[in-house]
């Protein structure tokens, strides 16, 4: 038999829309100066998504992750997790 506390939880309970798999190269813009990285998104939901940067680059604490190379497609993030080059953000104001 094997007890589990109360506080046990695993990622995928604790998020709040499903996520789906998702291969996609993107930009992520890291301030005012027009400083961008690049990044591939692995999956994405409604309310945020797992990143991978190409390398192990700090990050500020709210990103703008852009989807298109004009930059016309962008979504607002806040990074809630990091595990090396891998980035968890959240979308503060999901799109209706």
């Amino acid at each position: 038999m094997v007890a589990v506390g109360s506080d046990y939880r695993n990622r995928s309970e604790l998020r709040k829309k499903p996520r789906r798999a998702f291969r996609y190269n993107a930009k992520i813009l890291t301030d005012r100066k027009g400083t961008m990285l690049a990044c591939s998104i692995s999956d994405i939901s409604e309310s945020g998504a797992r990143i991978v940067l190409e390398s192990d680059t700090p990050l500020p604490e709210r990103v703008v992750l852009l989807l298109t190379p004009s930059g016309d497609a962008r979504r607002h993030c806040r990074v809630i997790w990091r595990d090396g080059t891998t980035v968890g953000v959240e979308f503060p104001n999901p799109h209706p």
